[in-house]
């Protein structure tokens, strides 16, 4: 293996491995000598150079998230451009003679993915964590089960995937190929990296290059009725939080939509004639297996944004949950977990809910303590319809505690108290050093406690409006 120089368009200067380690539609890959970057060269033929070096200088500089104030948060969130090699002097001739690139050169130069991105399969090939591994279908069989991660772990990978979502679009941007190939994503560990940021689309400036990834692209562009946008991007949001969480794909079900060809069916299927395959009202496009997990067992938060996203807003894409909500709605379920018996799973639980693994059956040790969340605005106190599961050694954070915090980019992550079983007793233990107040009883000062009792009304500051958690239990 050799080496060949590359000169930036920044003036900086990099040593590549001259072999290729990867090769898409449009792009062969090449590795810095030292592994900390990867270079993807356009090869073959390019239409739309200007329109691609314009859209690239803007991803880098001018729309790039990672730079400024909150640049180091953003970082592991996105393989997001670096920089950009561009011009006949760039690399040498006869590199990109071999290499069959564009010319004269065009390349995007991108961080290495971070280790945990990476796995074993069952045959010891290193492998990519795309998406596609953790979703279902036959690729799944090929993942160690250690890799698969639990559903705490996989609503992190949501999260954290929305989060990203939500900040692209925040900026105007949209992906327009999100899929199970352009997201990676560590179910074992929590984590998520939207990948692929080259062709992003900017309004009024940079239009879509693709259409997107069969079995993402919205119904309305396979109707040639619209092109890639930040809605369609929701579309394919859903989709992946959907196989994510439920092992499915949403709309692939049994019925046929034309039997004169596979393609023209699998268009209707995806486009015009998409239908969920858990509507409530219309059951003729059943998966090929029985459901075993309902998307109503993801609990009263997430249920019904898969409704507005694939019943609502299959076919009108004005009504599809965004990335803000699907990740409020996320948090909101993830306050509702708690461990089963064993230790061994995670239950979306609280009161009216199965409270049980909808895979393996195991439940909650109960007599398990919960919260339900008022917001107390000075004149009344309000149900904020929200309930948050208690369980050993839970930590409570200012979102927990006070209104109007959510554990977004902004949030402090400080625990400010702590839940624990001890003595056949449930306890609170304020660690903060802002009073909490038992109402109609005693302060709850650093390091105090207080049993946690049905009945019991907890205000976790002496903030107006405030947040009052009542204490019950489930059974």
């Amino acid at each position: 293996m050799g080496t060949v120089s590359v000169r930036l368009t920044d003036g900086r200067t990099l040593q590549l491995d001259d072999t290729p380690v990867g090769s898409g539609a449009e792009k062969r890959v090449f590795l810095t000598r030292d592994k900390q970057f990867a270079v993807g060269f356009f090869f073959g033929h390019l239409a739309d150079r200007r329109e691609r070096v314009d859209r690239l200088t803007r991803i880098i500089a001018t729309y790039n998230p990672t730079l400024g104030a909150k640049g180091d948060y953003w970082t592991p969130y996105f393989s997001w451009p670096l920089a950009m090699v561009e011009g006949a002097s760039a690399v040498p001739q006869e590199f990109a003679r071999r290499q069959q690139l564009v010319w004269p050169p065009l390349g995007v130069v991108t961080p290495v993915y971070r280790d945990a991105f990476y796995f074993r399969d069952r045959f010891g090939t290193r492998q990519e964590k795309e998406v596609k591994w953790f979703t279902g279908g036959k690729a799944s069989h090929f993942v160690p089960q250690e890799e698969q991660g639990s559903l705490l772990t996989r609503l992190q990978v949501a999260v954290r995937l929305t989060r990203a979502i939500r900040r692209m679009h925040f900026a105007g941007l949209a992906h327009s190929d999100l899929s199970n190939k352009n997201v990676l994503v560590d179910p074992k560990g929590g984590d998520a990296c939207v990948i692929d940021i080259d062709s992003l689309v900017v309004p009024g400036i940079a239009p879509p290059s693709v259409l997107g990834t069969p079995g993402y692209i919205a119904p309305e562009v396979l109707a040639g009725r619209a092109i890639p946008s930040i809605a369609t991007d929701r579309h394919a949001l859903a989709v992946l939080l959907y196989q994510l969480l439920l092992q499915r794909h949403p709309l692939q079900g049994t019925r046929v939509n034309s039997a004169r060809s596979a393609e023209e069916d699998e268009t209707l299927s995806m486009g015009a004639r998409a239908l969920f395959i858990e509507h409530p009202t219309d059951r003729s496009n059943p998966p090929a297996k029985p459901i075993r997990v309902p998307y109503t067992r993801l609990g009263p938060h997430l249920a019904p944004l898969f409704e507005k996203s694939f019943i609502h807003g299959l076919h009108a894409p004005a009504k599809r949950a965004d990335a803000a909500e699907w990740e409020g709605a996320l948090y909101r379920t993830m306050n509702m977990l708690a461990p089963s018996n064993s230790g061994r799973k995670w239950i979306v639980a609280g009161p009216g809910l199965h409270n049980a693994c909808a895979d393996s059956g195991e439940r909650i040790a109960a007599p398990l303590p919960f919260a339900r969340v008022f917001r107390d605005t000075g004149s009344a106190v309000v149900d904020e319809k929200l309930t948050f599961t208690l369980f050993h050694h839970l930590k409570l954070h200012t979102w927990h505690l006070r209104n109007g915090v959510s554990p977004n980019e902004h949030a402090d992550r400080t625990p400010q108290a702590y839940v624990a079983q001890h003595g056949g007793k449930w306890w609170l233990v304020n660690v903060s050093h802002t009073p909490m107040h038992v109402v109609d009883g005693p302060r709850i000062g650093h390091n105090e406690q207080v049993e946690l009792v049905g009945g019991l009304a907890i205000r976790g500051s002496d903030e107006v409006p405030g947040r009052i958690l009542h204490i019950d239990f489930l059974r």
